[in-house]
């Protein structure tokens, strides 16, 4: 028999009964939006939180490791006791390029704190790497200037620049050595706000600290980053160092991106189910209301597989028709569902893979709770369409 006849008698059927097909296909578009939908926008929360956790800066903190010694006298705490101080060296530093998972390491910011004389008062002091630190902070916003292009320029937070009152193109003299206020930075709410930022070899000199660090910031997770591991191999590399993950609220905002794509999974396992359901009852009704039909077609030659291959194809359209609008509505929507649901300021991204999946799902679903129904008709007997003619 051939195909294509099979397939005009299938696409005539479907005409003959546009309102039952067009419910079934919009009830199966409706299933398919929704599971396309949630995964978009679950995917969208989970590629943005990778990018919030780069913009945050450093998810890891090294500091010279130190024991303390509580004192007290009559119960009452009167101060402590550091002993076994280590210092934190930049050759320290550069082990971290050496550890297992170094190419998962993005960024190394030392620091080195220390109070200063700046035009008569005393000021806090920040050596850093004015290169790494931007790369660390992208937050930065410089409001007043540009970034220091020479280490006779320098960096003030925004609190600090008013309270000396100067600003860019401006001269401090910081412990007697003149240096030159390339730019001011925007205040961010923290302590960076009272800092003079400062090129990392200069406040060493000042400090008379040469080669060391206060602290270290370590920007060194990503979708398949092992923070955990990384800790474990910066700690045996750095043990007179103490080394903490810097985590919580990328976790805790993580975990809140797991129960959405949670939900998600169970909420779309049900809707599969239930459009196979749907699917399932609707192309067995419509066997059992076509017997006579059916039958007619066997009796004039049609054999059990010519009928099943109808009612096959027939699930097929519905499934493939019900796929792409189900995927075109689903996607439409996830733009503008995202930020409401999730209170999160979220873009959707295409993905060709998705459709691929969500179409060919639908239509194999479709195919699948169609066996049954065509396996029914298959093996009806001729004998019911002459009867009924008769």
């Amino acid at each position: 028999m051939n195909f294509v006849r099979l397939y005009h008698i299938t696409w005539k059927n479907i005409k003959t009964h546009p309102a039952k097909v067009a419910l079934l296909v919009a009830g199966l578009a409706v299933g398919v939006a929704v599971i396309v939908g949630l995964y978009t926008v679950s995917r969208a929360m989970h590629m943005d939180l990778q990018d919030k956790i780069d913009e945050y800066g450093a998810n890891m903190v090294i500091t010279p490791k130190s024991e303390s010694l509580p004192l007290t006298y009559a119960g009452v705490t009167v101060g402590g006791l550091q002993y076994g101080s280590h210092s934190l060296t930049e050759k320290d530093l550069e082990k971290i390029r050496t550890i297992e998972e170094s190419a998962n390491v993005k960024v190394v910011s030392p620091k080195l704190l220390g109070i200063v004389e700046v035009n008569g008062s005393k000021t806090m002091l920040a050596g850093v790497r004015f290169k790494d630190e931007f790369d660390l902070k992208k937050w930065w916003e410089i409001k007043q200037g540009v970034r220091p292009a020479n280490d006779r320029e320098i960096l003030l937070g925004g609190k600090a620049a008013r309270r000396l009152g100067a600003g860019a193109g401006d001269s401090l003299n910081i412990s007697g050595e003149e240096f030159r206020v390339a730019g001011v930075l925007g205040q961010v709410g923290t302590e960076e706000d009272e800092l003079i930022f400062i090129g990392m070899k200069q406040a060493q000199a000042i400090l008379e600290r040469p080669g060391e660090v206060s602290f270290a910031e370590v920007s060194a997770w990503c979708k398949d980053c092992p923070i955990d591991d990384i800790v474990e191999q910066v700690r045996e590399k750095l043990p007179g160092a103490k080394v903490a993950a810097v985590r919580q609220a990328a976790e805790t905002r993580d975990a809140v991106i797991g129960q959405f794509s949670l939900f998600s999974l169970i909420l779309s396992v049900t809707m599969g189910i239930v459009a196979a359901l749907v699917v399932f009852t609707n192309t067995l009704s419509a066997v059992r209301e076509r017997r006579r039909e059916i039958g007619v077609f066997r009796a004039v030659g049609y054999r059990r597989s010519h009928i099943a291959l109808i009612v096959l194809l027939e699930s097929a359209i519905v499934g493939l028709v019900a796929g792409v609008g189900g995927y075109l509505a689903g996607f439409s929507a996830s733009g503008y569902i995202a930020p409401i649901a999730t209170g999160m300021d979220v873009g959707v991204v295409f993905d060709p893979i998705v459709p691929a999946i969500a179409i060919g799902g639908v239509v194999v679903l479709s195919l699948l709770a169609g066996v049954y129904p065509a396996t029914v008709a298959a093996r009806l007997d001729p004998s019911e369409a002459l009867n009924s003619i008769t």
